[in-house]
């Protein structure tokens, strides 16, 4: 990461490129730092879509068993 402190919102991540990087060297490490480092809203709206992943990711498994 650019700096010692964890990004505070999703957009920093998307306006910074480095900060992405950083997440792909070392997941676990930054990855907790930056979800850490949310306001309890952006962590909702990251849990949501990950529900809303994982729901479509288990529809669309289930149509290739038919």
């Amino acid at each position: 990461m650019t700096n010692s402190t964890s990004p505070k919102s999703l957009v920093n991540i998307l306006k910074d490129p480095s900060e992405i990087e950083a997440l792909m060297k070392n997941p676990g490490k930054y990855g907790m730092d930056f979800y850490n480092g949310l306001s309890n809203k952006n962590k909702q709206y990251l849990v949501f879509a990950a529900a809303a992943g994982l729901l479509v990711y288990g529809l669309y498994l289930n149509r290739q068993k038919e």
